[in-house]
């Protein structure tokens, strides 16, 4: 074991070298990208060998993990997703030897067994006792682990095939009666469907000759209809799989706009993820050498084209409602391997090709582990990146090779503009050097990121804080309570966006007036005032944050430059706060702030990686106050006026900080400075009535 272990670093150390960079992202080649494919999974699978368990009361058995029946993200599924990516690596890879595809073929054959044995058609229990299946994610694990055996399908023994056949169609007869679900606001639907469509194509399409075959068939497509469905899908008469769409709609799971909400925010992840079950479903039909249903692209390019508003130049997801999973967790890397092989798409070649080489790195960091550092899921996640990996794998060899990737330089002019999507109430504004949203719904945030190109080699800037921008404040006695809404609007500007609205703070005490204008190329202009509406006491302002990954995923320093200073923050080294003495500040030359009116700069570093996103953040403040302060009703609390300047030097941030005035002009004041790529801009200041 310790001699596996051993290569398996060797095989990833190419991708360590020395380097002020800690990534080193280059054009791959398809034989390329298939043999880092090859070699992230047969490492995946080197590791996962610390987590194999024999089981005594069965020697032809074993398992990955814990086996355990109720385990929903580990158990079952944690095995699905290791014979996945042991089947792509025997049917496909050639960078196996022979002592190690018959290691490989022997664990995957008894993980089989096991599951198999163990469901609820089985004689057999898992290790907690209990049989699986039947249950809410369970069609989804026995897609993938029926897809995974199938991929090696001449080494099972018919007894075997037989019971993959008996599991399979047990889980796909569940949906014959049902309809699938719906929902649009908050909850969608849009992913369950989508991983119980997954059950019904791998039954219908491996198993032509079942007598079912065609019930599932038909049920497939009705769920692939619902599952990137949208409100208008209700009135089109376009024919697809012999009916109107209309026909198949049962109900919508994305908005008109495609964009999609799941744990009652606008979710990415979810939006991937409901995406990516709809090109296994391709993959499934095209591998079984069948017609693929019309209805397996039902609106996956619609999605696709929203979707890659908010795709970052490293492949990652911004977050304009922040996010509830690990950050760096949940990879798009099968979604983009299929839209580049089956649909020919130039940006998802791109997107795929960065996001191997980044996954690759970190698992460099993890020694084979393929969770992101800092996980708490351990294994769980290790399997869940592996089967998505499998799945990109697969597509190279299924699909073919993909299409010839966009250039960084085109992808960035493609991608720029404004974007406002009224039904999750955010607005996008792109260019070539930033990212800017903000939020008035679910989560009212604000999210800065730089996105400059040549930043391949460290391209994590900042996090998307639930309270980015807009800040809070810690009254005495605390009254916590969720900022909410009172009015919002916004427009489009010529070279940017300008969206002001009010809200009420700490349970109704506070009203907050916001104005956030996203300027030309590189600058963001944020202004407020705060009123009390009762009697308060303030004990910290917290005002005009703007989160700082600082972890192992961005090598683990901030350097932080201020007028007459430069202090580095080692997230190994916890320290304390740090209060800014001048009226600017700049990390690590991608992201400036001035402020014009506050309280004052304060860094303040993490404590450590936050559990639930495994990242740990900094926060810079760009109005920061921790003395107490008391206000009667109607008195200004707070006037914050804060420019962020992205993408810029300490040097430029300072002559910035320099160029800003405020006049009046026609009996209003306004704010006058100078922009990073030249040029003089102003905006109105908020009006101390408002």
């Amino acid at each position: 074991m310790k001699q596996i272990r051993l290569v398996a670093l060797l095989c990833l150390l190419p991708f360590c070298a020395q380097s002020n960079e800690i990534y080193h992202i280059r054009r791959l080649s398809e034989r390329e990208l298939t043999q880092t494919y090859s070699r992230l999974l047969l490492d995946a699978c080197r590791h996962a060998d610390q987590f194999w368990q024999d089981l005594p009361t069965d020697p032809q058995s074993g398992c990955w993990g814990s086996g355990r029946s109720d385990q929903m993200n580990e158990g079952i599924r944690a095995i699905s997703g290791m014979v996945l990516a042991s089947g792509a690596l025997l049917k496909y890879s050639d960078g196996l030897n022979e002592a190690e595809r018959q290691h490989c073929r022997e664990r995957a054959t008894r993980a089989i067994r096991y599951a198999v044995s163990s469901h609820i058609t089985g004689t057999q229990k898992c290790t907690d006792g209990k049989s699986w299946g039947g249950s809410w994610q369970s069609a989804m694990w026995t897609a993938t682990l029926t897809f995974g055996a199938r991929l090696f399908w001449d080494d099972p023994d018919p007894e075997l095939r037989q019971g993959v056949e008996r599991v399979i169609a047990s889980e796909a007869d569940r949906f014959l009666k049902l309809t699938p679900p719906a929902g649009r606001i908050g909850d969608t639907k849009a992913e369950e469907n989508g991983w119980n469509m997954t059950c019904l194509a791998v039954a219908a399409s491996m198993f032509p000759a079942h007598p079912h075959a065609a019930a599932w068939h038909e049920k497939a497509i009705e769920y692939m209809m619902n599952t990137l469905s949208v409100p208008q899908d209700a009135l089109d008469k376009t024919l697809v799989d012999g009916r109107p769409v209309s026909e198949w709609f049962v109900g919508a799971n994305l908005s008109p706009d495609f964009t999609l909400e799941n744990h009652n925010i606008f979710h990415p992840s979810y939006m991937g993820c409901s995406s990516y079950f709809m090109t296994q479903a391709e993959m499934y039909y095209t591998y079984a050498g069948g017609p693929v249903p019309q209805a397996a692209t039902h609106h996956l390019l619609d999605t696709w084209k929203m979707f890659q508003t908010i795709i970052l130049p490293s492949s990652e997801s911004a977050y304009p409602q922040s996010m509830d999973w690990e950050l760096h967790g949940l990879s798009f890397i099968n979604l983009y391997a299929s839209l580049a092989s089956r649909h020919q798409d130039t940006l998802a070649a791109r997107m795929e090709d960065n996001c191997l080489q980044y996954e690759r790195a970190w698992q460099a960091m993890c020694h084979g582990d393929l969770a992101v550092p800092g996980s708490r899921l351990g294994f769980t996640r290790h399997a869940i990146c592996a089967e998505q990996a499998a799945y990109a794998f697969l597509a190279h060899k299924v699909f073919g090779p993909p299409a010839k990737e966009i250039t960084a330089r085109k992808a960035a002019s493609q991608l720029q503009g404004v974007w406002p999507h009224d039904y999750s109430e955010f607005i996008v504004h792109r260019t070539d050097s930033k990212f800017v949203s903000f939020s008035w719904k679910n989560r009212i945030m604000g999210l800065l990121i730089p996105i400059g190109q040549g930043h391949d080699g460290n391209p994590n800037v900042t996090y998307p804080l639930t309270s980015g921008l807009v800040g809070s404040f810690e009254l005495t006695p605390k009254k916590p309570a969720a900022p909410k809404t009172v009015e919002h609007v916004w427009n489009e500007t010529p070279n940017g966006f300008e969206t002001t609205g009010s809200l009420l703070l700490n349970g109704g005490l506070l009203k907050q007036t916001i104005r956030v204008t996203s300027v030309g190329k590189q600058t963001v202009v944020y202004q407020d005032r705060v009123t009390a509406l009762a009697d308060v006491s303030l004990s910290r302002e917290l005002g005009v944050p703007v989160g700082i990954e600082n972890d192992e995923v961005t090598g683990g320093k901030r350097a932080v430059y201020y007028q007459g200073g430069r202090t580095t923050f080692d997230w190994k080294t916890p320290r304390p706060p740090l209060a800014l003495t001048s009226s600017w500040a700049n990390v690590d030359g991608r992201l400036g702030v001035v402020m014009v009116a506050g309280s004052g700069l304060s860094y303040q570093p993490a404590p450590g990686y936050d559990p639930h996103t495994a990242v740990c953040s900094d926060v810079l403040y760009g109005s920061f106050s921790d003395h107490p302060r008391h206000f009667n009703a109607g008195e200004q609390v707070a006037q914050r006026t804060v420019l962020f300047f992205i993408e810029v030097t300490p040097k430029t941030t300072a002559t910035l900080s320099r160029s800003f005035t405020i006049a009046e002009t026609s009996g209003r004041q306004v704010l006058r400075f100078k922009l990073p790529e030249g040029g003089q801009r102003e905006v109105p200041l908020l009006s101390a009535t408002k």
